[in-house]
């Protein structure tokens, strides 16, 4: 039985459609199933430059996974990166992945040897864009200078994408197939996530670069610190030793630049150091070393010299760039000198910490000696740190030790050369075994070291100890007040007013048995904290006194500045005095200037009965020295210390 054509037909076109569905199934599936791998194979490729970016140390290393992995995805034979160099410009990274080295063997050395500017060539055209670029054919590119080699070579189509630190590009990965190839943007779109993945490696790697380099430099001046110094002078002195020549090591502290943190404040301070940084850079031959230690002190490494002369002039030649006048502020010129230390390095043993020690004292020396000089170490000068560094070892254990001790020197009134109007409490120090070791020795150790400090304390809490016990036991025959000098690191000390009265409470010694006694050299070095800390000393009840009166630079602005009630004209004056006019004329201004501010003045140093009349006749009310006593401790001089009638005290009549 045949079935009517018109059922045939239907049968027939319904059969088509099945057939035209299945393909359109089989074509959507296949469709399908191609994406996926691509996505899956993209995925891949994402993760493996993940990887190599999260596992690379350098820019290179991961460039050159991901150029590999990138020509693998894409079965294009060549891939090469090129960099972005300090100057702006495109340089080869040299990392290539060619499938025959042979056959691209002239593309890669004029690729290598060509740099490109932004907007020139296929990278340059990238790193001016910041996205991916594609060329068709390379052959018929209008902006592509290889053109020549990339047709020999038989390199078509290429794509190239950015690396990117945040929108910054760092390189860019050039990418060429041998046919000529249409834009695959998909390729596109995976590129730039690359991108981004390998841009991460440059940050991690500047991030690395940043956190080193704060580590061996200075945070304000950026110039090397002390770790890098002492690296490259190691490795200067290795280098001296193989090859005969000398290495010399310049200390520089900066004279007084204390005054200029005080007076204009720690951002006009902090200008300056910059500056000085930049002097010294100026100021150094090709290869030396510049360097900042810390606060105002510098360092510089001369390396190859011929003799010590050599460091002697670069030490000159910096004292000369740093004679032009500072400006802390933009109204005010300042002149900063400084102090140059030279140490050179001769023995093959010389070790780089031995030469850096030497220079200091040798700055030292200099300072010693007037500022604003150089001084070269010499042996003489070696034995002289070393006997500073026992003498520093043995002063640490002579607190602990109880070898410290404190003398008292009466001060006396000149009318009538009877009544002791106060004592001056004088450390000494009694070594187990070298005896009695002069002040004149270990004072300036105690300074540099830092041990003023605790020593200081110490004589304070003894001295109001000792007036304590006097005046419980005399009365008003006590030989008070007591007299403590203060050192410049102490009155530094922005805590100085709270110590004080501290030890008055433990001690229970009324404030106005206590005179402190100051320098115009400590005034100098601390030229704002003074006012307010002198202000709180005064507060409390202490006398003020200004010790070594017109040795200073300032001696009539310190007068006018500060809170002062007594003066001690220096002991270099009083020596003169019957023998020079000028020295009388001297002690007569000062003792004049002093009463008219309505201060009292102490004439210090009075070894004859001529210098005595002397200082009175010229307008001294107090005087000390060993004309009335010498120093003594407080159990043998108590005759000596005990007042004769009850004049008014220094202090009081200070007031």
């Amino acid at each position: 039985m045949s079935l009517p054509e018109d059922q045939i037909a239907r049968l027939e076109r319904r059969l088509r459609r099945e057939r035209r569905t299945r393909r359109e199934a089989e074509q959507i599936a296949e469709r399908t199933t191609s994406a996926l791998y691509d996505r899956q194979r993209e995925l891949e490729l994402l993760e493996a430059v993940a990887a190599a970016s999260n596992e690379a140390t350098t820019l290179e290393g991961a460039l050159g996974v991901a150029i590999e992995k990138i020509c693998v995805h894409t079965r294009w034979p060549v891939g090469h990166a090129y960099v972005v160099a300090p100057t702006g410009n495109l340089v080869s990274s040299k990392v290539w992945h060619l499938d025959d080295p042979v056959r691209f063997k002239r593309f890669r050395e004029v690729s290598e040897a060509t740099t490109f500017v932004p907007g020139e060539g296929l990278p340059g055209r990238v790193a001016a864009t910041g996205r991916p670029a594609w060329i068709a054919d390379t052959v018929s590119d209008k902006n592509f200078p290889r053109a020549r080699a990339a047709a020999e070579s038989g390199v078509r189509g290429a794509c190239a994408f950015p690396i990117l630190s945040g929108t910054e590009v760092v390189a860019v990965i050039e990418i060429f197939d041998d046919r000529p190839a249409e834009v695959d943007d998909g390729l596109l779109t995976v590129t730039a996530q690359l991108g981004a993945q390998l841009g991460r490696v440059v940050e991690r790697a500047r991030a690395r670069e940043e956190i080193s380099h704060q580590s061996l430099h200075d945070g304000l001046t950026g110039l090397p610190n002390r770790l890098l110094f002492l690296d490259r002078l190691n490795g200067a002195l290795a280098r001296s030793h193989r090859s005969g020549t000398l290495t010399g090591v310049l200390f520089i502290d900066l004279d007084r630049f204390k005054a200029v943190n005080d007076s204009y404040g720690h951002a006009a301070g902090d200008r300056v150091l910059i500056e000085v940084a930049r002097r010294l850079d100026a100021g150094l031959r090709p290869g030396d070393t510049a360097a900042r230690l810390g606060g105002d002190e510098f360092v510089v490494l001369c390396e190859q010299l011929k003799e010590e002369t050599d460091a002697l002039q670069v030490a000159e030649r910096l004292q000369l760039h740093m004679l032009q006048p500072f400006r802390p502020e933009q109204s005010e010129a300042h002149l900063i000198t400084s102090s140059i230390g030279v140490a050179i390095g001769r023995a093959a043993d010389t070790d780089a910490e031995g030469l850096l020690r030497d220079a200091d004292a040798a700055m030292y020396r200099a300072k010693a000696l007037g500022r604003a000089r150089n001084e070269l170490f010499d042996e003489a000068m070696g034995d002289r740190v070393r006997d500073r560094l026992r003498t520093e070892r043995s002063l640490r254990g002579a607190l602990d030790g109880a070898e410290l001790r404190l003398h008292y020197q009466p001060i006396v009134s000149l009318a009538d050369r009877q009544h002791v109007e106060g004592v001056e409490a004088l450390i000494r120090w009694e070594h187990p075994e070298r005896g009695m070791v002069s002040p004149a020795e270990f004072i300036p150790v105690a300074e540099e070291s830092g041990l003023i400090l605790p020593i200081g304390e110490w004589v304070l809490g003894e001295a109001c100890r000792q007036a304590s016990e006097w005046r419980r036991e005399l009365g008003s025959g006590a030989p008070l007040p007591v007299h403590v000098n203060l050192a410049a690191r102490q009155l530094g000390e922005r805590h100085l007013a709270e110590i004080v009265k501290r030890v008055l409470a433990d001690t229970g010694l009324d404030p106005h048995d206590l005179a402190l006694e100051i320098t115009e050299s400590a005034l100098i070095e601390n030229a704002a904290v003074p006012a307010q800390t002198l202000a709180d000393l005064r507060e409390i009840g202490v006398c003020i006194q200004l010790d070594d009166f017109g040795t200073g630079y300032s001696s009539l602005s310190y007068l006018h500045r500060f809170p002062v009630d007594v003066l001690k004209i220096d002991r270099s004056f009083v020596a003169e005095l019957g023998d020079r006019p000028d020295a009388s004329a001297i002690v007569s201004a000062i003792a004049a200037m002093g009463h008219a501010l309505g201060l009292r003045v102490v004439a210090e140093g009075i070894e004859t009965e001529a210098q005595a009349d002397e200082a009175l006749r010229l307008g001294c009310d107090f005087g000390q020295g060993y004309l009335f006593a010498r120093p003594a401790a407080a159990v043998k001089g108590r005759p000596m210390l005990t007042r004769r009638g009850s004049p008014q005290a220094v202090a009081r009549n200070g007031a």
